[in-house]
């Protein structure tokens, strides 16, 4: 698809304003044409549209999915029927769809409105023996979380971690249980891997100083009972500082890796070898990346792939890090304006050249989710910053041939630190 530049987008807004079909508010049928055409118009702060322009690489088109609202833990997954479910962001309810994403169906009640509510935030996980796992929070006094003075964690900030569990496709839920006492954070990923396991990588608060950590529990029984792994902490102090947002997958030899958000300039990568109980083995990765969480998905070929916000964007030189903040005390670097993918072959000891999928002028496109809805077929989709969020269709075999094809000098990188230069 080709960049659209903002005339264009106008002019398209105009003729779909004056076309036959059901009534529309102005606003409303610029938000769908502009997100058909990959081209967002978003809403500012006061209301009016601001425009924004959105350039998508030709390897991609347009999904069928339009999730109703996202946030930054929602995923989705499909039933036994090929039906979609998701939780949406208002929470405590799934809904489905029956059309690939374009239509969702009436919210369907999780549970009575009494704490702890469902969800506040958490993925939704379906296991291979029907079971659907929902992992959720329950947040109290999130406003005064931080006291910038001591540089940690307030008394008030609370967020317990929540499961529930469905054997009937979300008709009825298990009551919520509460596995282990702590304040927890965002859950970007979750899988369930070759011996049945269900792996949930969660950042959890630590003090003194206030810093994330992450623990990754595991269930042998379709998420019935859990158990916490040894923590990860690479150190820092800010309320976003510290080891979060971790992406996990499987290799091929068992082995769990997991790419971690880190304020570092790239992600680290963290193994296990006893299928997420201990993680013994960690390492900054040769995979530069802003303070952003990537995505990883194997595919039904095996491949690996990652989507991701890189350190810079394509091109660019490094930016200063930012000064001392309350999210991270030796400053932060990383740009959230564009996101590119890669692909290994040999279980992410290579990764193919970055090549940047989507880009824009204005607001961010992070968070992103990766959904393989049949053998080959992937949707792509951002679940935070972006308003309406980046929807991208692909096919693996378009992918692998882009990138063969490729010219020297095409896909220019940033200049990226060695590990040891990581500060």
């Amino acid at each position: 698809m080709r960049p659209h530049p903002i005339s264009s987008i106008r002019s398209a807004v105009g003729a779909g304003l004056s076309a036959r079909g059901p009534r529309v508010g102005g606003l409303a049928r610029a938000f769908i044409l502009a997100s058909l055409m990959g081209v967002p118009m978003c809403l500012a702060a006061d209301t009016k549209a601001v425009d924004v322009e959105r350039w998508i690489h030709p390897a991609f088109s347009a999904s069928t999915l339009q999730l109703p609202g996202t946030f930054d833990q929602q995923t989705v997954v499909v039933l036994a029927d090929g039906r979609l479910m998701t939780v949406p962001p208002k929470g405590n309810a799934t809904v489905v769809s029956s059309d690939a994403g374009r239509t969702w169906s009436e919210p369907r009640p999780i549970r009575p409105e009494t704490a702890p509510v469902v969800p506040t935030r958490g993925p939704l996980i379906r296991t291979r023996s029907g079971v659907l796992i929902l992992l959720f929070q329950h947040i109290t006094g999130e406003e005064a979380r931080w006291d910038e003075v001591k540089r940690d964690w307030t008394p008030a900030f609370r967020s317990d971690l929540w499961v529930t569990r469905s054997h009937d496709d979300g008709k009825t839920w298990d009551e919520p249980q509460h596995p282990f006492a702590g304040v927890y954070g965002s859950i970007t990923s979750a899988i369930q891997i070759r011996s049945g396991r269900v792996i949930v990588p969660v950042e959890v608060a630590l003090q003194e100083p206030g810093r994330w950590g992450t623990y990754v529990f595991v269930s042998a029984d379709d998420g019935l009972t859990w158990t916490r792994s040894n923590l990860i902490d690479l150190g820092g102090n800010g309320h976003h500082d510290g080891a979060i947002e971790a992406a996990v997958t499987e290799l091929s030899d068992r082995r769990l890796m997991m790419l971690i958000r880190t304020s570092l300039d790239r992600f680290w990568e963290v193994y296990s070898d006893d299928h997420g109980y201990n993680w013994r083995e960690w390492r900054p990765s040769r995979l530069d990346a802003g303070a952003a969480p990537g995505y990883i998905q194997r595919l039904a070929s095996g491949r690996l792939v990652l989507v991701w916000n890189r350190l810079s964007r394509e091109g660019a030189a490094l930016s200063p890090k930012s000064s001392s903040s309350a999210a991270y005390y030796y400053g932060a670097r990383g740009q959230r304006s564009e996101l590119s993918i890669s692909y290994s072959d040999d279980d992410a000891k290579n990764w193919t050249p970055p090549v940047v999928i989507v880009r824009q002028t204005k607001l961010s496109l992070s968070y992103p989710f990766v959904l393989e809805r049949s053998p080959g077929e992937l949707w792509i989709w951002t679940r935070y910053g972006s308003s309406p969020p980046v929807y991208l269709s692909l096919h693996e075999q378009d992918l692998v041939d882009r990138v063969k094809r490729a010219p020297p000098g095409s896909n220019p990188t940033v200049k990226t630190v060695q590990p040891n230069e990581i500060p």
